[in-house]
């Protein structure tokens, strides 16, 4: 029996659903809320609380790049590596990008999107949000965000952190056609998400200048494993985003790195 607990708007859980549409798996799917992940049942499975949160007849495997790799060995379909120790290599490197960028993602996404609805609450409704983040790296950085918005010194890292991402895909794009060679592999899955959100936000200017970043965005929307996951579920969050990320565009573009 296979499990997997995502929620929709989760950029982790987009990358889990995505492998396995590639992978043309099914399973069963437990779409919960964000106040699901506090609870004491679903921290059982993952005491982080957080998704994607894979069960494979019994066995719990958690994180996203984890699950990623799991399920491309774990399951026949088209494979998700590229042949040879070099693909491998290239597609673990653009995992570990994903992991890297994710948290820049994260501020985008709480300060230009989030932020208002989480200062409607109650100051001690706000502090038992905050203190209910299990990591305390994760934690920090959402309380300087909440409580100091666009002049957290988190902003302009993660304006910086993602101008690199897109320029390191944009660099490696001129040399194939896909981010780890000439095939769709588990780089594009696990970058594909953020790149989303990105788009989410109506912050493509940030790859207006970045041909080789723009068609590899209209091919992987193109995929039948994108139009799978998000055509009939899409991020609920994602007008709440676009509209968030509109206004707030001409500000974010003086931020962004020439």
């Amino acid at each position: 029996m296979l499990e997997l607990y995502f929620f929709h708007g989760a950029t982790c859980g987009l990358k889990a659903r995505l492998a396995f549409a590639e992978k043309q798996l099914d399973y069963d799917g437990h779409a919960v809320t964000r106040d699901h992940l506090r609870t004491e049942a679903y921290r059982k499975l993952n005491p982080q609380g957080v998704v994607p949160t894979l069960i494979h007849d019994g066995e719990i495997i958690l994180e996203s790049s984890v699950i990623l790799n799991y399920v491309d060995d774990a399951f026949d379909g088209p494979p998700l590596k590229i042949d040879g120790p070099l693909g491998t290599a290239r597609a673990w490197w653009w995992m570990k990008r994903a992991d890297e960028c994710l948290p820049y993602i994260g501020t985008f996404t709480y300060t230009v999107s989030m932020r208002p609805k989480i200062l409607e609450k109650t100051p001690e409704e706000l502090e038992a949000y905050i203190e209910g983040i299990p990591r305390p790296a994760n934690r920090a950085r959402r309380r300087a965000i909440i409580e100091q918005g666009y002049d957290s010194p988190y902003f302009p890292m993660a304006a910086e952190g993602l101008t690199r991402m897109l320029s390191d895909m944009e660099s490696a794009l001129e040399k194939n056609k896909w981010l780890a060679g000439g095939r769709y592999s588990l780089a594009d899955t696990a970058m594909s998400p953020l790149v989303e959100r990105l788009h989410e936000l109506a912050f493509d200017g940030m790859w207006e200048n970045r041909p080789g970043v723009a068609d590899w965005w209209e091919r992987i929307r193109a995929r039948p494993s994108y139009d799978a996951c998000l055509a009939d579920t899409p991020n609920p969050e994602g007008l709440q985003h676009r509209a968030a990320g509109e206004k707030a565009w001409p500000e974010v573009r003086e931020v962004l790195p020439a």
